[in-house]
């Protein structure tokens, strides 16, 4: 069982690095990220508090953020709580 506890860390850990350097690091020259996502200019409060020039929008800026912090709550209170 700690097997596939580790390997499914390890796993989740890989797709956010990945997902989350395609979304926030790759810019192409038609407007989307590296994730294929069209993006638009940011609203101010966006500009001033992250510092994104441009975003693709509050439905998947919320996306993103409940799976990197859902998917860290999930490993740290249900996969590794009885460690």
């Amino acid at each position: 069982m700690l097997k596939i506890k580790k390997l499914s860390t390890v796993v989740y850990a890989i797709s956010i690095f990945i997902g989350g350097f395609l979304a926030y690091f790759v810019r192409s020259s038609d407007g989307t990220d590296g994730l294929g996502r069209q993006l638009y200019d940011s609203p101010g409060l966006m500009k001033a508090v992250w510092g994104e020039e441009y975003w693709a929008g509050f439905g998947w800026f919320a996306f993103d953020m409940i799976y990197f912090w859902g998917g860290i709550l999930f490993f740290v209170y249900v996969v590794w709580r009885n460690k």
